[in-house]
């Protein structure tokens, strides 16, 4: 695979993770607002610089983000109290339950239902995309990881699966 394929590669898995996240009845929102909903539902009190480093996003980008999501009354934020400079950002109440519905939505699944739509045979596709969610779940971690500066240390990441898997009983796979 050359460079230029990863990054259309990107913007193909970017596409279905977008499909995967909305429901039909949703207004229309930037995707950087589902994004950072997510994040910080999973991971509430983050700051504004490890909401960036933890989307890809950049930090103007994050920062206006999170300011129209306050307003909007879906965040909240206040200063660390370990350093005042600092933001953190949590998550209104109501905004856990709606977000928790949508994580329910499995990444195998919308892989599944995209690779569906190339050979009908649901079963191979089901497989197929067991296999590519678990490879690109190992991709996930490594590079969240560096972009956090946690070294290898998958075990300092907050799973972004971890509401989907409260809310259902079941851990995913």
């Amino acid at each position: 695979m050359k460079a230029g394929e990863l990054y259309l590669l990107g913007k193909h898995l970017m596409e279905l993770a977008s499909r995967g996240m909305r429901d039909d009845a949703d207004p229309e929102v930037p995707e950087i607002y589902l994004v950072l909903i997510s994040v910080v539902v999973e991971a509430p009190g983050l700051s504004i610089s490890e909401l960036t480093a933890r989307t890809g996003f950049a930090q103007s980008h994050v920062s206006a983000a999170v300011a129209k999501l306050r307003e909007r009354g879906a965040l909240r934020t206040r200063p660390d109290p370990a350093d005042r400079r600092r933001t953190l950002v949590t998550p209104e109440d109501g905004l856990v339950t709606a977000v928790a519905r949508r994580q329910r939505r499995d990444a195998e699944q919308v892989l599944a239902a995209a690779l569906t739509e190339l050979d009908p045979d649901e079963d191979s596709a089901a497989e197929r995309a067991a296999r590519l969610v678990q490879a690109a779940d190992e991709l996930y971690r490594l590079l969240t990881a560096r972009a956090l500066k946690v070294g290898g240390d998958s075990a300092a990441l907050m799973p972004l699966h971890s509401l989907a898997e409260e809310a259902t009983g079941k851990p995913k796979k």
